[in-house]
């Protein structure tokens, strides 16, 4: 049985770094401010989060927080405040920089999502809430690898061959929302390096400090806008869901 309901003991701050513009899009507008059916992607992903009220407040980091352009507070349908911070220069300078505002205001647990992940499912997001807070080694939404995988060999002007099949079983896809300890998260961020190549997600940053987060099924509907293609997709779920609600 799982619980949504706020603990004494239990404060979840959602951080949500949007502060990236998304070249692979091909798109002049940033991925997290794309809009399908009247909202952005980004008030879609804040809106997801909040569905469980454990989540007390959702931190955004953006490139301006004082533009007009961003959603304001009464476009969100929310209970939760959302405060806007400056992000950073990468990913990592973003939620580094969310996480510490957490920490700022007592957050006993860190929620990371992605601004343009926005099917996530209620279901999926009280898993990883109930695991990540339970846990001391926190917890990441994921799903198990279904394809085949190859690894390639390639070489300057030739089209790229395949080196060797790679044994998918016991390999995951990372998601997000990411939820750990916040005080320990940013002290990975920060001793790991912002910077650093290998900081691929908040899981790697605790991972640096010898952790070993929970694997939390998510969903195939949990995917990351990242090219044209994944816009349409997630475009015709999100305009499936509002006719039905």
């Amino acid at each position: 049985m799982t619980s949504t309901e706020p603990t004494e003991h239990c404060n979840v701050k959602a951080v949500i770094p949007a502060a990236g513009h998304g070249s692979r899009m091909q798109s002049d507008i940033p991925k997290q401010f794309l809009t399908v059916g009247g909202k952005t992607l980004l008030q879609y992903s804040i809106e997801a989060v909040c569905a469980d009220p454990r989540v007390t407040e959702v931190i955004v980091a953006v490139s301006d927080p004082d533009s007009s352009d961003l959603p304001n507070a009464s476009e969100f349908h929310v209970a939760q405040p959302v405060t806007y911070i400056s992000g950073g220069d990468t990913r990592a300078e973003s939620v580094c920089r969310g996480v510490e505002y957490a920490v700022a205001q007592r957050a006993t647990h860190a929620l990371v999502h992605d601004a343009a992940r926005p099917c996530l499912p209620k279901e999926a997001l009280v898993r990883v809430i109930d695991s990540g807070t339970a846990s001391q080694h926190g917890a990441i939404l994921a799903i198990p690898v279904r394809d085949s995988l190859k690894r390639a060999m390639t070489s300057s002007g030739m089209a790229a061959h395949i080196e060797e099949s790679v044994d998918r079983e016991h390999l995951w896809q990372a998601q997000t929302p990411q939820v750990f300890q916040a005080q320990a998260l940013l002290n990975g961020i920060k001793h790991m390096g912002a910077h650093n190549p290998q900081l691929t997600d908040e899981a790697s940053a605790m991972q640096w400090l010898g952790y070993q987060p929970v694997l939390v099924e998510g969903a195939f509907k949990n995917v990351k806008v990242t090219h044209p293609e994944d816009f349409e997709c997630v475009a015709s779920w999100l305009l499936a869901s509002t006719t039905t609600e």
